[in-house]
């Protein structure tokens, strides 16, 4: 049933995530040593003779959501790729002391792949590449599988545009007010795409233990909880919304499981395995995939077995 009701960037360029091909690594342009998952101190050493400013900004508490514990941020005006093009700007991030996220303007193009690209919205999109160019703001994401489940590519670095990143702040957990559990599509989808970046809406093949025989499903971009923009997937069934998923990182986990259980309670143990369901059990945090699950008592009771 989950496999039937996720979808994601993937999904939405016609790919899956199970089965995808290992991803290609575009960082060969910037310099062929580079990969994605570089450690900090060689990336670092490497940035200070590519680039003609280098800026290290260490985070005090993390909330990237691919980085858990420590979270570093490397601002490179004037890369110079080894193809001999340029990057006006670069912001490298590194999760946990390794490279994880890399976002960069000016010369974006310099970073196109070979092979067929694909059209998302306003991004041209090489998925097994893990590589969005928007052209018209001349921006480009450099993604591993993780981000790409994330979403990251709706999150643009502020430094790109010269501002500071956003200072420490207590992070805290609300449920977003368009996950309203029963409410009709007609009274919500308005609402979401408001509150929203941008939408996304589909019919979907009927899939949820509720015995529905219609499924619709809208995809939000650029939400923010806990911190940070999200994309949100809300389910409905029969016209009423049964379910949604909100889309996290590998390095949120931990700080969403604390912040979750501050405001319902401790969850209980992970059964199914996978979901960790806090008291109420309307709310579940997925530990197979990183996401958090809100849905309603038929659905509840159907991943319970009940």
């Amino acid at each position: 049933m989950t496999k039937t009701i996720r979808q994601n960037l993937l999904a939405a360029l016609g790919l899956t995530l199970s089965g995808m091909p290992a991803l290609a690594d575009p960082l060969a342009a910037i310099d062929p040593a580079l990969a994605m998952g570089a450690q900090g101190p060689a990336l670092e050493t490497l940035l200070e003779q590519r680039c003609e400013a280098l800026e290290r900004i260490d985070v005090d508490t993390p909330r990237f959501p691919l980085a858990a514990d420590s979270e570093t941020h490397l601002i490179c005006d004037g890369l110079d790729l080894a193809s001999g093009a340029r990057l006006d700007r670069a912001v490298f991030i590194l999760g946990d002391g390794a490279l994880v996220h890399v976002n960069a303007t000016g010369g974006a193009a310099a970073l196109a792949q070979a092979g067929e690209a694909q059209q998302f919205r306003d991004f041209t999109v090489w998925p097994d590449a893990g590589v969005l160019i928007d052209t018209a703001s001349d921006t480009v994401w450099l993604l591993n599988p993780d981000g790409l489940h994330t979403n990251l590519f709706m999150w643009r670095h502020p430094a790109l545009d010269g501002a500071a990143l956003a200072g420490a702040q207590t992070l805290s957990f609300a449920l977003p007010a368009e996950i309203r559990l029963g409410e009709t599509l007609e009274v919500l989808a308005p609402e979401i795409e408001a509150a929203c970046a941008f939408t996304r809406t589909f019919e979907d093949e009927p899939g949820l233990p509720t015995g529905n025989t219609t499924q619709t499903q809208i995809d939000c971009f650029g939400y923010e909880v806990a911190g940070f923009d999200r994309k949100i997937e809300f389910v409905f069934a029969d016209g009423r919304l049964a379910l949604a998923w909100i889309l996290t990182g590998t390095g949120d986990e931990a700080r969403l499981r604390d912040l979750l259980t501050a405001q319902y309670g401790a969850p209980a143990a992970a059964v199914p395995p996978g979901l960790e369901f806090f008291p109420g059990e309307r709310i579940a945090l997925r530990t197979d995939k990183p996401e958090i699950l809100v849905a309603s008592d038929a659905v509840v009771s159907a991943f319970l077995g009940r």
